[in-house]
This record gives C-alpha cells, structure tokens and sequence, in this order.
C-alpha cells in the first residue's frame, strides 16, 4: 500500500553527513521557501524564495566548517529590497584585480510587488543583481544593489526594470575581466552580460534574444515546444574560449562563445534538438509529443558531454479541442498550473467560454463555466493599461463563479509562449498561447506569423472547446555527447540517453507525493559522476558516458523537497550540498 504524501526513505551509495534548519526572518515558515545555494569555504549560501510569503526574502548564511553540525548565522542573512525576491541562481566568484581582491556573492533579484504598487515602474531599484563582499561571510558587505535593472548594454536609462531570475560569474583569464551571467525574464532579450570587473560599479555589456538573429533557437510548436525562453545558465572555458551553456526551456540547450561578450561577438555553437516522441514515456508504450522544458544543465570538465534537466510539472498534458466556430477541429494544448485546481484523467472541461478581459479585481461580471482572460502586455511597463497578477485574475473569475479559467498570452514577439503559473485556487487554471486564444475569440485568419502583433476583438464571437487531461510522467534528465572544438568555431550536440526515477513515471503518484520532476544537476570535476535533485524524489547520484546515464547512488527522507545541489570541500573532504525547500540544508557523502 502507498502512504498518501509521503515517499519511502532510500539511502545507498550516499550517507547524511549533517543539516541546518533555517529560521524565516518575517516568521511566515518554510514552506516551499528556501531556493538554491552557492557555496564559499566554510559557509554555503541559501536564497529564499517568495513563498510562503514575499517578506524579507533574500540569503542565508550557513556555517558548514563542521559538516556533521551546520547551523545557520541569523545575523548574517543578506536581505534584500522590498517587493524583491531571491530565487535560483545565486553565484559565488573570487576576483583580483585593482578595483577589488576577495570573494562575490551574487544574486539575482525577482520582482513581486509590482502589481500593487502606486507606480508600477517604481521605486527605480528593482530587479538586476546584488553584489555582496563575503570576504567576512558572518559579516557580509553589500557592494552593489540591483545592478543591471534599469540600464541597457550602452548605459542609457530604460523604462522596463530588468528582473533576474538566474546568474553565474566568470573569469576571462586572458583579459582579467569578471562577468555575471544572466537570465531577465522581463524583456525578450533575456540573455544577459554584466561586466562586475569593478563589482561596485557594473556595467551591461550586452542583452540579446536567442530566439532572434543569428541564434535562431526555436522549436516546432505543432509538438507543443512553444515556451522558448532563457531559464538557467552555467559557464566553462573550453581550450581558450568560454563556453556558456543556455538552458533555454523548450528552445533546449544551447551553447554560446561568449569568450568575448560584446555585443555581436557571441556565436551560436551548438544546440539540442527534440525527438518526435517524448523517450522515456514511449518505454511505456504511449506516444507523447516532447516535453521540453529545459531548466538547468552542466558541462562535463572535459566538455565531452552535457547533462540536462527538464523540469516539467505538468504530468498531465491538457489536450485542447475547439468544437465551433471558424477553427472548429482545432487541436491545441495548455499548460496547467498545479497550484491551481487539480486536473487527473478524469477530467474533462467543455463549453463556451465567456470572455472576461484582463479578468482582474473589480471587473468580472458574475458568470459560470469556463472564463476566458487576456494576460496583461506587462504590469511593468510605463504607460502601458492597468493590469493585474495571475494570482489576482484567477482569484477574480473564481470569486465571480466560473468553475475554470484560461489565460491567453498578450501581445509582443514572446505571444506565442506559454507556461505554468504559480497562481493558487481551486478552480483550474490553464495557460495557452495568444495564437490560441485569439482562436477561441473567433478572430478569423489568424496565424503564427500574425498574433504577436493582432489585437483582441472589442466584441469577440466565442467559439466552444473541450479540454481533456493524459497523463504523460514529469521531467528527467538527457545526456548529450558535445564536440566543442576548443580553439573556435561551431560544434555540436547529440543526445544519446536520458533518465527518469521510476515513480516519475508511474500515474499513481502523479498527485498527493509532491513534485517528481528532475530540477538541477552538478557535475563532479574528478569522477564520471553527475547528481541530480527530483524535489520530492530526493537526489540520485548517476555514472555517465558513451554508454548513457546508470544509477549508483540515492538519498532521499520522507518529506524531502530537493532542489539545488552543489559538490565543495569542506576540510579535506568533498560534499555534496542539498537545498530542501521546506527546511534548509542538506550535507550528504557520495560512498
């Protein structure tokens, strides 16, 4: 029998050392709440995410000299501004040079308070990174606050803050000139460049779209790869170039030459391609389109290969009809929100939507069935219509009496995208693209190339739809084979196995057991090992090589929330350091 919620204990290959529990500043508890970590001598440092609530988030100091007794320093914790959150992605580097000689702490800054704001491009720092001196990590330094929100790479002031989801820092050994690496999920060029050679006073030296020329990263959307945007990024050198690694989400993994970062000096040398079907569930005889999804990912020391992680929550893929109308026939997916109501394969959803705008507080008329809101072009940018969070929409419909909602993308180059949302209910909540919304909308003629730039309708004819939920597993790792020739020039990436833990796989704790889905990935630079978080699934510790990846190790408690994962030496000996989402931090030994 399975004990609903809670996976059993596994423990082979791999013993608990020690962890430290964290205390939440605001008081609000952990739930959900500590991100990722970076590490540096004998303190590690957790971000905390916006939940439970978006208070006082920013880093926790933990003192790792003792790995068997680790402890939080609560005086140290590095807080960030109001209305900002800390999420993946922070980043240690140690540079010298005449503006500075120590150690860095980096991390990216989220915007969450946005939407409730007077002025929601206001106050002007926000987003961008902190640059914090841990020279005395129990007595840390700010250097820089919010570097990069409101500037592009020629130093004039833009309207739109830049928010960071995600970084990493590097050395141009050559040049002697530092940089941070990073992801701004605001604007389309969300692949970012920072100079922090003078960490004090940083510059932005390039931001481009990796969609755009001359990357050209897409996916065949007609397979449901339509989420293409930056998600995590890692950089290695490589011979003598520096090879910066892209975790693109459905676009897949891609590989720049960003030895010199400037603008039009970063090449394309390689990406991924999807398979027609998605691998591990056609092992269980279903034919699923890919999942995409690429979130985090990590080169081998010797550039030979690449590991992976996409992290898909949707274990169920909404499978969309429209049954009316212009497009009657028309087969569409949507992306679930898992904190919303639950779909399982039982549900089914159909009718006539009712068109409710942009479906925020104080707008929606009192309906039932099915409601149908326009995402908001961004709440951020200046002069653009009032708008609301995801959150407040979905709260609005249900209040209003709608039994379930869809959210179609805006307006812009990004129309075409679409996404899980972190919004919270108990009716369902479903994501789809504008070219679709603007479908259920009746408008006529419509098509990829037009409906970034077509308006809605003032007085749309609604056509009717029915959506149905197939269970297709969460998200595993793939092992790629690379060849990045070291002194220039375009390479290539060939994937040649990929890995699931079984009860990702397995429709019986697709609901009630947490989330099963591969999240982040490290690579150990002296043996063929890679670990991989699974959030409740725990770590796995896995062999790779020419002949793919194969199990050798686990840890996971029951409870256990996985997310971040880092190898560093304490002492004399080597760890692996786990993040638990609802606790703090883990130290394991791989046996």
């Amino acid at each position: 029998m399975l004990e609903e919620g809670r996976l059993p204990a596994i423990a082979h290959g791999v013993r608990l050392v020690g962890r430290a529990q964290v205390n939440n500043p605001s008081g609000a508890g952990l739930e959900r709440h500590i991100a990722d970590l970076a590490a540096y001598g004998d303190h590690a440092f957790l971000t905390a995410y916006r939940e439970p609530t978006c208070e006082r988030t920013g880093a926790y100091v933990i003192d790792i000299s003792d790995p068997e007794k680790p402890f939080e320093v609560e005086s140290a914790f590095m807080e960030t501004t109001p209305g900002n959150y800390v999420g993946e992605g922070p980043s240690v580097i140690e540079i010298d040079n005449e503006h500075f000689r120590g150690p860095l702490f980096i991390h990216p800054n989220e915007i969450y308070a946005q939407a409730h704001a007077p002025d929601p491009t206001g106050p002007r720092q926000r987003g961008g990174i902190n640059i914090w001196d841990i020279t005395d990590p129990e007595h840390p330094e700010l250097l820089a606050a919010h570097a990069g929100d409101y500037t592009d790479a020629g130093g004039a002031t833009v309207s739109q803050a830049v928010e960071v989801y995600f970084t990493c820092a590097w050395t141009n050994t050559a040049t002697g000139r530092a940089y941070a690496g990073l992801v701004d999920v605001t604007t389309a060029n969300d692949t970012c460049v920072l100079d922090i050679t003078d960490p004090r006073n940083p510059v932005l030296v390039n931001a481009f779209d990796l969609k755009a020329a001359p990357f050209g990263v897409t996916q065949d959307i007609s397979k449901g790869l339509t989420s293409v945007f930056g998600h995590a990024l890692t950089v290695r050198a490589v011979g003598d170039r520096y090879v910066m690694a892209v975790s693109y989400w459905d676009g897949g993994y891609v590989l720049l030459d960003v030895t010199d970062p400037a603008p039009g000096r970063v090449s394309l040398i390689a990406r991924s391609e999807h398979a027609e079907f998605d691998e591990e569930r056609a092992k269980h005889g279903q034919q699923s389109p890919p999942k995409g999804g690429a979130e985090h990912s990590d080169l081998s020391p010797d550039a030979r290969f690449l590991v992976g992680a996409d992290e898909d929550i949707n274990r169920y893929r909404l499978l969309g009809t429209i049954t009316s109308g212009p497009y009657a026939g028309t087969g569409y997916t949507a992306a679930w929100s898992p904190g919303a109501g639950p779909v399982d394969t039982g549900t089914a959803i159909s009718g006539t939507p009712t068109f409710v705008g942009f479906g925020c507080p104080g707008t929606v008329q009192p309906g039932s069935g099915i409601a149908l809101i326009e995402r908001n072009v961004s709440i951020l940018t200046a002069g653009s219509a009032p708008g609301c969070s995801f959150q407040e929409k979905l709260d609005a419909v249900a209040e209003a009496g709608y039994d379930a909602a869809i959210i179609f993308n805006h307006l812009g180059p990004d129309a075409l995208q679409q996404f899980p949302t972190s919004a919270l209910g108990k009716i369902p909540l479903m994501f789809v693209n504008r070219l679709t919304g603007l479908k259920l909308l009746g408008v006529p003629g419509v098509t990829e190339e037009t409906a970034g730039a077509t308006e809605t309708p003032a007085a749309p004819t609604l056509s009717s739809t029915e959506i149905r939920a197939v269970f297709d597993g969460w998200g595993y790792l793939r092992l790629f084979r690379t060849e990045i020739p070291p002194g220039g020039g375009a390479g290539s990436m060939t994937q040649i196995g990929t890995y699931a833990i079984p009860e990702s796989q397995d429709p019986r704790f697709a609901a009630g057991f947490g989330d099963l889905t591969a999240s982040h990935v490290a690579i150990d630079p002296d043996r063929r090992l890679v670990y991989a978080t699974f959030y409740a699934g725990g770590l796995r510790v896995l062999e790779y090589g020419d002949d793919g990846l194969r199990e050798v190790g686990a840890f996971r408690e029951p409870g256990n929330d996985f997310l971040g994962v880092v190898r560093h030496r304490i002492g004399d000996k080597h760890y692996l350091l786990v993040t638990d989402r609802n606790y703090g931090l883990y130290i394991l030994e791989v046996l």
